[in-house]
């Protein structure tokens, strides 16, 4: 289930990235914030650092973690997790490739599992630029400016909400934070920083990407 919900975070932030525009969704959205998508939207490579914060209600408990991210166009998504357990998770539009801290790959085809099939085939429109996939998935509601935004967005399928009830972004010229908020009160919450946009991945960073 965690691995999921990582999954819809970092799905949820390649939207922006990839320029596939969820401010035009709303006609009531200022101009400025298409802009700054617009302009989000030339980089085909992002990284950066990012900082996880997974709170137990139940127990009154967080857990954190810290590492960095990649979003390439080409290749799809890389969490690299530095802290407290060094790992990777490379989510493409075939699959999740995870890589331990000793190099040995484990691969999840996206055939056959239900929910990763549904991210999947978000994850290619979003590639292809089309918004289209995440109105069908998602209640979307942007409020701010180009200087300062927020957006909420509510799952409309049932077996989404049974683990993800609301999802919060807030950003500047790019993404600075994405909330995922779960009926029991738990929430995870990831928060960007330190951007980048090289015009090429090294060879390191493709291999993660892949299963062999």
């Amino acid at each position: 289930m965690i691995k999921m919900k990582k999954i819809f975070a970092l799905t949820l932030a390649f939207a922006l990235a990839a320029g596939s525009a969820l401010v035009a969704q709303s006609k009531d959205t200022p101009a400025a914030l298409n802009e700054v998508c617009a302009n989000i939207a030339k980089n085909k490579i992002s990284k950066g650092n990012f900082n996880q914060i997974k709170k137990i209600k139940k127990i009154n408990r967080e857990i954190k973690s810290s590492g960095t991210f990649i979003v390439a166009v080409e290749d799809g998504i890389l969490w690299n997790t530095q802290k407290p357990i060094a790992s990777s998770m490379a989510i493409t539009k075939s699959g999740i490739v995870q890589t331990s801290a000793q190099g040995k790959k484990s691969v999840m085809a996206a055939g056959g599992n239900a929910t990763f099939e549904q991210v999947s085939t978000l994850i290619t429109s979003l590639f292809n630029g089309n918004a289209d996939a995440l109105t069908k998935n998602f209640d979307i509601d942007f409020k701010g400016s180009a200087d300062k935004w927020n957006a909420v967005l509510v799952p409309k399928d049932s077996s989404v909400k049974g683990f993800i009830s609301q999802i919060e972004m807030a950003g500047r010229s790019s993404i600075d934070s994405v909330v995922l908020n779960e009926p029991s009160g738990d929430f995870t919450k990831y928060e960007f920083s330190n951007y980048s946009y090289p015009k090429a991945l090294s060879d390191e960073e493709k291999a993660l990407f892949s299963g062999k």
